[in-house]
């Protein structure tokens, strides 16, 4: 099935440097293919019954429904630029009006091809342009071209700051400058730092006419952006203070597209959908909502994400330009909420109920986008469909367990292609070669014995005999043979960088809110992201009195019946959930022979550290017995081993032995162990450790007649 666009466009470079001369646009045919373009989802219809996202899998191939998902915050770093207004905290108004002459409604889109942080990588990645990366083996900029261009977008302003020629001849080197109704303009302002400083150059050359959709270089959608817009200009009727609709997505903490380390909690008017409080950066279990913002029924969301995806009244370059204290998205929508009363402006939320829109912002995001592409919840935006800058090329064939092969890709006997796997063409994977949820390129050589997990290698790759790589990503041309096992590395041009979390933008926490706010409980607390690393009072005070209970337990012999009554005795205390239980006592088992044993690493051998450690896990195994019932509660407590191990060291060592002897003792079962080592880690060490117990995770592989030994 071929995806074609119902609005093709042609490509027009402009810069800092260069005027053009504006042309007045000629009546534009409007596009009548499905809902605003061919193959692509309205946000307002839900899926009936076989028309869900796997739509157009191969015969016998499963598919699962899934939930909708949250999405990550754009994160921005201050402007350079100061001015006097800059700094006060009160949002400028402005005064100048809008108008729209309809015989020049043209639909507009803005794409942001740089994120203006660090690379998405983390702070010191070479990888700046974030418009350029490949992620299963197209550019960003595709994804993000193409939904706008099948939507019917006629006019798409493309702004960079980053490797602008790379960009350039991205465009011109592909089907982007030869369709001819949509027109793309490459917009270069190499001094713009920040989403403000790009509004505020947009809004200088006079470029937005209409009501616009913004979007990031990130974003993998398969949504219709004309209905999006239409849901916009039908809050207008209602609202002609409106100035941004937000798109945003529900997704559970857990799910492997959410960024780990970014929450937002929004409360919203519960007839209107309108935003009555914003907080990026939510702590604890405690949200902060204005009086004056008290008004009928108020929903709270903790568990919504930004797609990366805004729909904006042409309203929003100016208030950036008479605003300068707006540098990032999150100034933007707290600043137009803060002075609701004085601007008369408004930003109101859409939450997504079907079809798919996500942004990438780091690596967890950017692995889980990919498994969600090769495993088709993107639909049509497949590998084996036909889109991005040049679509006849590469096409790859589905085979089983979502493995995609291009053309010419030879893998030899005993190979092992695990799931959700992605090879492009001239490919030559040797004997011995182990490849999971990962991606290779064109023109790869893959020498013998070599191991590849959630990992992304590029075109033109030779990696030697015996490597291994977990989550790692290899650029264009490198070549490798140090045995070394890698994790978390991005290894470009010979050198090697760690992958860590992007720096968040700079946000004042302390804003005007605080003293105007009453605190309200928020009770969807098993929701709450981020529990396993949880910094809320009320839990450490928890956790503390957990470690005192036990240790004291340990040491006197208690019996299990009282030390669970002092246990439940603290949670009801602080209202804590069977979760928190769980990593509480997880935590404080482990702790115990660092607690009677103050210099227990440095006082014992590693071998009478497992002993002391075996001997606590034995002595309590009945009350974790007591506590760990059911599979969420069983990796509850792996992930708190996993988070334990991450932060500790000394401990990784003894993490498969742990693991090993939970399982003896029937307080873990096989499945659950498995399943923990099959998902993705939410920790920085978290490919380590899952190389480290691999020779228990083979063991439990092994069918019974032949695991004796």
């Amino acid at each position: 099935m071929e995806m074609e666009p119902s609005v093709a466009s042609s490509a027009t470079v402009s810069s800092n440097s260069k005027k053009q001369k504006e042309k007045k646009p000629k009546d534009q045919k409007k596009a009548t293919a499905g809902v605003g373009g061919k193959g692509l989802t309205d946000p307002n219809k839900t899926p009936a019954s076989g028309d869900n996202l796997g739509k157009g899998q191969s015969a016998g191939q499963k598919t699962e429904k899934k939930k909708g998902q949250p999405q990550p915050q754009q994160q921005i770093q201050k402007s350079k630029e100061t001015k006097k207004e800059a700094g006060t905290g009160k949002a400028k108004p402005t005064n100048r009006p809008v108008e729209v002459n309809k015989k020049e409604d043209i639909f507009q889109a803005v794409l942001l091809a740089d994120n203006f942080t660090s690379s998405i990588f983390g702070p010191n990645c070479p990888l700046r342009q974030e418009g350029l990366i490949s992620l299963a083996n197209r550019k960003f900029i595709d994804y993000t071209l193409e939904a706008l261009s099948v939507s019917g977008v006629q006019e798409i302003f493309l702004y960079c700051s980053n490797d602008v020629e790379g960009i350039r001849e991205h465009i011109n080197d592909s089907k982007w400058s030869s369709l001819p109704n949509c027109s793309i303009h490459v917009i270069v302002s190499e001094d713009a730092i920040s989403l403000g400083d790009a509004m505020r150059d947009l809004d200088g050359k006079g470029l937005i006419k209409n009501d616009f959709i913004l979007l990031s270089a990130g974003v993998v959608t398969n949504m219709a952006m004309k209905p999006l817009l239409n849901i916009h200009r039908e809050i207008m009727k209602a609202d002609k203070g409106v100035v941004m609709t937000l798109l945003h997505r529900k997704m559970k903490s857990t799910h492997r597209s959410k960024p780990k380390n970014q929450s937002t909690a929004i409360v919203v008017n519960s007839n209107t959908h309108k935003i009555i409080a914003f907080d990026a950066k939510p702590t604890g279990k405690k949200l902060n909502i204005p009086l004056d913002g008290l008004q009928g029924e108020m929903d709270i969301y903790m568990d919504s994400v930004d797609t990366g995806i805004a729909v904006c009244s042409t309203s929003v370059p100016p208030l950036f330009s008479d605003n300068f204290d707006f540098t990032c998205m999150n100034d933007f929508i707290r600043g137009i909420i803060i002075n609701e009363e004085i601007l008369g402006n408004s930003i109101y939320l859409h939450r997504l109920v079907s079809g798919y829109a996500c942004r990438v912002v780091d690596f967890d995001t950017f692995q889980g986008v990919c498994c969600d592409i090769l495993q088709r919840w993107t639909y049509p935006v497949a590998p084996d469909m036909p889109f991005g800058s040049n679509p006849n090329e590469n096409l790859y064939n589905m085979h089983k367990n979502f493995v995609y092969k291009a053309a010419n890709v030879k893998t030899a006997a005993g190979s092992e292609i695990g799931k959700s796997v992605m090879i492009g063409t001239n490919t030559a994977i040797s004997k011995g070669v182990k490849i999971n949820a990962s991606v290779l390129g064109n023109n790869c050589k893959i020498s013998p014995d070599v191991t590849i997990t959630e990992s992304h290698i590029g075109n033109n790759v030779t990696i030697g005999m015996g490597c291994s790589f977990s989550r790692c990503i290899l650029t264009d041309g490198t070549i490798w043979d140090d045995s070394a096992p890698q994790i978390g590395k991005l290894i470009m041009n010979g050198e090697v960088h760690p992958i860590q979390p992007p720096i968040e933008g700079a946000e004042d926490t302390d804003s005007e809110q605080g003293t105007d706010f009453d605190e309200i409980d928020d009770d969807a607390s098993d929701e709450e992201p981020g529990v396993c690393g949880l910094q809320d009072v009320d839990f450490n005070t928890f956790s503390s009195e957990v470690m005192e209970s036990l240790s004291r337990g340990f040491r006197q012999n208690v019996a299990t019946e009282n030390l669970v009554l002092e246990i439940n005795s603290s949670k009801f205390a602080y209202n804590m959930t069977f979760k928190e239980v769980t990593i509480g006592i997880s935590k404080a088992v482990l702790n115990i022979p660092l607690k009677i044993h103050p210099e227990f690493y440095e006082e014992f051998t590693p071998r009478i550290q497992w002993e002391k450690m075996k001997e606590v896990i034995i002595k309590l195994k009945t009350l974790l017995a007591h506590y760990i019932t059911t599979s969420e509660s069983q990796m509850d407590m792996i992930q708190a081993l996993e988070e334990y191990a991450n932060d500790n060291i000394h401990f990784r060592p003894m993490l498969m032995k742990a693991l090993h002897l939970l399982y003896d003792e029937d307080i873990l079962p096989e499945e659950a162990i498995l399943r923990w080592h099959m998902s993705p880690s939410l920790y920085e060490a978290g490919g380590e450790l899952r190389v480290m117990v691999k020779q228990l995770i083979d063991w439990l592989e092994t069918p019974d007649s032949d695991s004796d030994e």
